[in-house]
């Protein structure tokens, strides 16, 4: 602690956890593992700004700034936070002075506004109920993206993916390995790839069986989903 000076930087990353989940499991699970790490740091006395890698598409984390903050966990935000602005949405956010005005002052305003009003922590119903949304939803994922035999060749087929692989345009090749199938594909092209076809596949698959899941065990699910939004 006295290293650190009793602050702790630390990092949610929205790519990977979306590709390998599915959207809405990995939404849940990092609120989730930033509530549990707050208590931690609670614990110890030791001072988190939490670092969202987010990207600029919803597959990879992105959408509105100030809902994205306001939704943070209670008592992770505590008047600050860091984030990326990834490459495709500076121009958007940040390339005219009217524009960077605005983009500054919601980041501020919400974070002020998280500050003041903290949202509530999950009820205990509300949490039982999205873990298991959370595990149908990935499952129906997994299966369309992992366990579907065509699936790697229909990506290949209805997606630009093969040409970015060839393309000089990041830091990193676009596969971690040489080969295999879409475990070895990195996040940044998998979402690139899906957004060129505005299908948003990453965005969506799997949502929409957790929502009928939840309701058709139980109709009263759906006034319970109601409530928590």
């Amino acid at each position: 602690l006295n290293r650190i000076g009793g602050k702790q930087q630390i990092m949610v990353g929205y790519s990977d956890s979306g590709k390998d989940a599915g959207r809405l499991s990995a939404a849940w699970q990092l609120y989730q593992a930033q509530a549990e790490v707050a208590k931690v740091a609670k614990k110890y006395d030791v001072k988190l700004t939490f670092f969202h890698g987010r990207g600029g598409t919803v597959g990879r984390g992105g959408g509105p700034t100030h809902l994205a903050i306001l939704s943070q966990p209670p008592d992770t935000i505590n008047g600050s936070l860091r984030v990326t602005i990834q490459g495709e949405v500076i121009e958007h956010s940040f390339g005219e002075e009217h524009l960077c005005f605005r983009t500054l002052q919601r980041f501020t305003a919400a974070t002020l506004e998280h500050g003041m009003h903290p949202p509530i922590s999950p009820k205990p119903e509300w949490s039982k109920l999205m873990d298991e949304m959370a595990v149908v939803a990935t499952d129906a994922y997994r299966s369309v993206v992992v366990r579907e035999p065509r699936f790697v060749e229909y990506f290949r087929s209805a997606t630009p993916e093969t040409e970015y692989g060839r393309m000089n345009i990041g830091s990193r090749p676009a596969k971690r390995r040489p080969g295999g199938g879409i475990t070895t594909l990195r996040a940044i092209p998998w979402i690139f790839s899906w957004t060129q076809t505005r299908f948003h596949l990453p965005v969506w698959l799997g949502v929409g069986t957790a929502f009928k899941h939840a309701i058709d065990k139980d109709i009263k699910n759906f006034q319970l989903l109601k409530e928590m939004y």
